[in-house]
């Protein structure tokens, strides 16, 4: 792999305000997550932003390298392999906070919105547009 390869990020925010209970359950899974494994780019770290309107946006953020073209080609296998897992256990953890605590979250990846997680359910855009088709097209390269 080149020592340029990009690196997007993977961010589940919390759409609308987020009460105090999510904002300190969110600190403290990315505590949690951060000891569970080794991460390829580092853990999920907590997404705490305002924008210019003092509109807060809070939730986890992953580093992943980019398989996007023309880089997908160039990302090893095992490192792909690797960011499925993180990806599929911060998903969990979203879950389970949005379940938890009744929120719904916004994942974007990349700088776009590719799918929703509510009442601790993710929609079909990531559970199948995104896992399903990631697990495909690595099983694929693999056969």
């Amino acid at each position: 792999m080149r020592d340029d390869h990009p690196i997007d990020r993977l961010v589940a925010k919390v759409e609308g305000t987020a009460p105090a209970s999510v904002a300190n359950s969110m600190r403290v899974s990315s505590e949690q997550l951060a000891s569970r494994r080794q991460w390829v780019l580092g853990p999920p770290e907590l997404f705490d932003e305002s924008d210019v309107r003092d509109a807060r946006s809070l939730g986890l953020a992953l580093s992943i390298y980019t398989a996007r073209p023309p880089w997908g080609e160039g990302l090893d296998r095992t490192i792909d392999r690797a960011h499925l897992s993180e990806v599929r256990e911060l998903l969990g953890e979203i879950c389970r906070i949005s379940s938890e605590h009744h929120v719904s979250l916004v994942v974007d990846f990349a700088g776009e919105s590719i799918g929703t997680v509510e009442q601790g359910r993710m929609n079909e855009s990531l559970e199948i547009g995104l896992i399903g088709e990631w697990e495909r097209v690595l099983d694929e390269r693999d056969e």
